[in-house]
């Protein structure tokens, strides 16, 4: 019913200069270049069919061109993308996408010549539609322009601290559906005494006057049904909707210690003849999160987040995918007793299939990063405006994980002001106006799992009035930087807390980062060495288990990455807070975090 014809593969590719973009009369004169459109979607003859492209580089697809062209390594610009392929006859009157997992940042694409559709956002999979442009039974072309470049209002904006990978870094493909077709399925769980319940809201795309219904199976890891319903769909002017409830008696329920799966399999039938229209299926969990007073719960019991803030930063592949090094990951994080990951930016599909899979939480986090400051590109008003589509994408994208713990609006932005002037008053008031108008939206999207911004403008960040948790950067200054004085460390550490809990003293309080730069092989108890990392690690772990209203915290990060390259404040080109190297060498605060979080003491 379904088909995918994978994209992945060598591609065609050029690096599109400024000179390029402003320029392309000279490729073919025979093209009409004043009936294209300008501005940044100014296409040129290389888009059409017949431009010769034989002389362009063959890069594979998925890579950034940062990773597949050496000479790109840190190239921020436009590229351009060209292949062809055989479309089969019998995808005639069918629906068909381009599918990407993800595209950074601004996707422009074009099938024979002809502009099917426009995506802006560096992290999440996307659709567009291209049916109606295809040749079937013929070969087609297909062209992609592509830009990585950082602009104050985009999401993230001009600077932020990862490496800004550029093009077609993850994997692309034809999706095939009828044009009557479950468009998506929202699914919500209540685990329960002997019995547990799975709800299931299914929107459909309806192209003609069928009566349809939609059955729902569920079937545990064995493959044996569990429950079944069905419903009728219920559809207005070619949108479609069914409510579906299923009961399945002694559900496993989903947690990092026992991450129990179940099959969902729902089909779209014609109610007369019972004809097969669509079928979708997903892996889901049951499973309740839920915030109560000052603890944060799973199915129904307190859970402490034990975790790392980590980067899609492979040494070999940069942020493509990789499955081999992502399971490894996943297994050292649980190696050391941690339970939850969390990055400033969403990752892969693949990421989140494996973290359901292995039982590892992820905190899924919008990258608006460091929104409001102007001496760094990061500014914009307009930055809200694709910070709002984005949510609603990744949420609409991960909702149906049981790994997704919680919802990040943003990260570090300027919600107070840093210098008493009328223009970072004025800054702070627009960031804090955005992010709770983001948490406003996370909720109404979903109400089934907390929502934060994680925050170095604390105490006094009135975004927290509306966050069903407060989390917490935080990085205080040592006294010297030497394991002697990293005591004095928790002593700051708790009188801010204190701060924060008489402004919020009924709210759990999450420690979103902390940790310390360690260079791999240095062995000082001073900074920037490897004793000291662990030792300023240990005793802000040890500190937090003592206050009240801390639901846990995530360490500053789990392996060094490369950097932005316009992010200036750091030592080099590579981010060395990791607890293991880029390559996954071990540094001594891996031991030293293992005996925290296995030692078995509870809370």
């Amino acid at each position: 019913m379904r088909e995918q014809l994978s994209l992945d593969g060598s591609w065609k590719f050029c690096p599109a200069f400024v000179e390029l973009e402003a320029n392309q009369r000279f490729m073919n004169p025979d093209f009409d270049s004043d009936s294209s459109e300008a501005g940044p979607d100014a296409d040129g003859a290389w888009i059409l069919p017949g431009h010769d492209d034989a002389g362009w580089m063959d890069v594979p697809v998925p890579s950034s061109w940062n990773k597949a062209v050496p000479d790109l390594w840190s190239y921020e610009g436009h590229g351009w993308y060209r292949r062809t392929v055989q479309v089969p006859a019998s995808w005639a009157g069918r629906r068909v996408l381009f599918t990407s997992d993800g595209a950074n940042y601004r996707t422009v694409l074009y099938v024979n010549g002809r502009k099917a559709g426009v995506h802006e956002g560096g992290y999440a999979p996307f659709s567009i539609a291209v049916h109606d442009l295809l040749n079937p039974g013929e070969t087609n072309t297909i062209a992609v322009s592509i830009d990585n470049l950082p602009k104050p209002e985009r999401c993230p904006g001009g600077q932020f601290d990862w490496w800004n990978h550029g093009g077609l870094y993850r994997s692309v493909r034809f999706e095939v559906t009828d044009l009557t077709h479950i468009e998506e399925a929202a699914v919500v769980t209540q685990p329960g005494d002997g019995v547990s319940r799975v709800y299931v809201l299914v929107s459909i795309e309806v192209a003609d006057n069928d009566v349809l219904v939609v059955a729902a199976v569920l079937r545990d890891a064995a493959g044996v049904e569990v429950a079944s319903a069905s419903a009728p769909a219920q559809v207005v002017q070619g949108k479609g909707t069914a409510e579906l409830a299923l009961e399945v008696k002694d559900a496993l329920l989903w947690s990092p210690d026992e991450p129990n799966l179940y099959g969902l399999t729902l089909t779209l039938r014609e109610a007369q003849g019972g004809q097969a229209r669509d079928e979708y299926t997903r892996r889901i969990g049951i499973r309740s999160i839920e915030v109560k007073g000052t603890q944060l719960l799973l199915n129904g019991e307190p859970l402490i987040v034990k975790g790392f803030s980590r980067y899609e930063d492979y040494d070999d592949t940069g942020r493509t995918p990789n499955e081999v090094a992502l399971r490894r990951d996943l297994a050292l994080v649980k190696d050391m007793g941690g339970n939850t990951i969390r990055c400033h930016c969403p990752n892969s599909p693949m990421t989140y299939d494996l973290c359901d899979e292995m039982g590892v939480f992820f905190i899924s986090e919008l990258p608006l990063y460091q929104w409001g400051r102007p001496l760094v590109g990061t500014d914009s008003p307009e930055a809200l405006v694709a910070a709002k589509a984005q949510l609603e994408e990744m949420i609409r994208w991960q909702r149906n994980h049981p790994s997704v713990l919680m919802w990040s609006v943003s990260n570090e932005n300027l919600c107070k002001p840093r210098q008493d002037t009328e223009e970072y008053k004025r800054l702070a008031e627009m960031t804090v106006a955005g992010n709770r108008e983001l948490v406003d939206l996370a909720h109404a999207l979903d109400s089934t799992r907390p929502v934060i911004e994680v925050s170095n403008c604390w105490p006094g960040d009135k975004v927290f009035e509306k966050t069903d948790i407060s989390a917490v950067n935080i990085y205080i200054g040592a006294p010297t930087p030497h394991v002697s004085t990293v005591g004095e460390l928790a002593v700051q550490m708790h009188e801010r807390l204190e701060a924060l809990r008489e402004e919020y003293p009924d709210k759990p309080i999450l420690a979103g980062e902390f940790g310390s730069w360690a260079v791999h092989g240095l062995k000082t108890d001073h900074f920037p060495g490897e004793a000291y990392q662990a030792a300023l690690i240990k005793t802000y772990w040890e500190a937090l288990e003592k206050e009240p209203n801390v639901i846990g915290g995530l360490i500053w990060c789990f392996a060094d990455s490369d950097v932005h390259r316009r992010f200036q404040w750091v030592y080099e080109y590579r981010c060395a807070y990791g607890v293991f190297d880029l390559h996954r060498s071990p540094k001594e605060a891996v031991d030293t975090i293992r005996s925290l979080w296995t030692r078995g003491e509870g809370r």
